[in-house]
């Protein structure tokens, strides 16, 4: 995700999810919570997301920003693949209701409980995140991903989830796999296992 389509998704986000006042401030027109973000939240798929005003609204800012420059060389299955993938990262988004600039895999690593105090369980459990990794579709993987946001009680980082929805759809539909490391499944879990054992040692060594 390049420096215009960052600003473009955390303009957008912001539109639905920030005070009326402080988007004021930002030069940022709001969002109609009713029609963009009830519409979103029932989608379950790309398909359903391609026929929303939320998803339109970002179409619109990503294109007037430079995307449509950057789609035109393409193949028409690539304009369709990439349409798909912020489709997805609209459906995803919706359900992030405070930005606290951490990672997906950073915040479902972390020992906490409901009330944000130490324990001895990450929020995301090792299966479930182990689910994500191994997501054999487009629609599984957003459903996954929508499930482990809410269990993470919408916070997190919407910039950072998009890249991360742009590079896992980059990867599903490359014909050339990358290496290991820079694989987005491999990032997942090198970052989350990190938060876990730091969350893990700080416990014990308050105890």
């Amino acid at each position: 995700m390049d420096d215009q389509e960052f600003k473009v998704i955390s303009r957008w986000w912001q539109s639905m999810f920030l005070d009326a006042a402080v988007l004021k401030e930002k030069n940022i027109y709001p969002a109609a919570p009713t029609a963009h973000k009830a519409e979103l939240k029932r989608c379950d798929s790309a398909d359903d997301a391609l026929l929303s005003e939320g998803f339109r609204a970002l179409w619109m800012a990503l294109l007037n920003g430079g995307l449509e420059e950057i789609l035109q060389p393409m193949s028409k299955e690539r304009q369709t693949q990439k349409l798909e993938a912020w489709a997805t990262v609209a459906a995803v988004l919706v359900h992030i209701k405070q930005d606290n600039g951490e990672k997906l895999a950073v915040q479902a690593g972390k020992k906490l409980n409901k009330q944000g105090k130490p324990t001895d369980k990450s929020i995301v459990s090792e299966l479930r995140f182990a689910k994500l990794q191994n997501t054999p579709t487009p629609d599984d993987f957003l459903k996954r991903l929508r499930r482990i946001i809410q269990q993470l009680d919408g916070k997190v980082s919407p910039t950072k989830v998009a890249a991360d929805i742009l590079q896992w759809f980059e990867e599903h539909y490359d014909r050339q796999p990358r290496k290991a490391d820079k694989r987005i499944t491999v990032q997942w879990a090198m970052d989350y296992y990190r938060s876990a054992n730091q969350k893990a040692s700080k416990s014990t060594s308050t105890n």
